[in-house]
């Protein structure tokens, strides 16, 4: 199991962390150094066997209280009618952000486009002429 393998300050930084989910509060209720207490949450919240350990403590959590992403969903867009039916635009806003925020809708979209340059006939026909055939069709 990943709990065997962190330390027990790291255990106790990861059960402080799911009280709030402030890494530098959570740090320093774990005892580390309230000084450097930011870095301290980011450097345990980076490594990958913390966030492993985080993220089987969340879906544990979740299936504990009986959350899914499809309740969830569902909660924010019934918040999200009922603040179209208070007509309280900002919660509205509030409950729609979270949606986008959930479906990744703020992340950065790449699109590919492709150009090709056809050379059309004429085009075709102008380059291959010469110097002087360019300059007789000019005069003429």
């Amino acid at each position: 199991m990943v709990a065997s393998i962190l330390s027990p300050k790291q255990s106790r930084f990861l059960d402080e962390y799911m009280v709030d989910l402030n890494g530098a509060a959570a740090a320093v209720r774990a005892g580390y150094s309230r000084k450097c207490a930011r870095e301290i949450a980011y450097e345990l919240l980076t490594k990958p066997h913390i966030r492993a350990a985080l993220q089987a403590r969340q879906a544990t959590e979740a299936e504990r209280l009986g959350i899914s992403r499809e309740r969830v969903v569902a909660g924010l867009l019934e918040a999200a009618e009922q603040a179209k039916l208070m007509s309280n635009p900002m919660a509205m806003v509030r409950a729609w952000a979270e949606l986008a925020r959930l479906f990744n809708f703020y992340a950065p979209q790449h699109h590919r486009v492709e150009v090709t340059a056809g050379i059309c006939p004429e085009q075709a026909r102008l380059e291959a002429m010469s110097d002087a055939q360019l300059l007789a069709l000019i005069n003429a």
